[in-house]
């Protein structure tokens, strides 16, 4: 069951719109709270805030360079978790439109 608690709080994460868009920004490479903030158009708070609950369920790691702090996905398996939903959002789209 701990592995059922740890999955709904993974989607509940991701359930965000800004913490997805996040997310999906830092697919394949690390990026700082300013790069992110400026590619996405949200204030540095925003960033730093959603990212500390992205990390907070391992779905994000972070790594001091310096002065900054460069976030990352924890590990494959979320990227292939989002690709699987948007696939099969994008799926469902093209069917309704048939």
């Amino acid at each position: 069951m701990q592995n059922i608690e740890g999955s709904v709080n993974i989607f509940k994460a991701l359930a965000d719109s800004t913490r997805l868009k996040i997310v999906i920004n830092i697919f394949d490479n690390s990026k700082s709270v300013s790069t992110i903030s400026k590619e996405l158009n949200i204030t540095q708070s925003a960033v730093s805030h959603q990212l500390q609950m992205l990390k907070l369920y391992d779905i994000v790691k972070a790594e001091r360079r310096g002065k900054e702090v460069y976030y990352s996905l924890n590990d494959y398996h979320i990227k292939n978790i989002i690709e699987q939903v948007l696939n099969h959002t994008s799926h469902i789209r093209h069917e309704e439109t048939i």
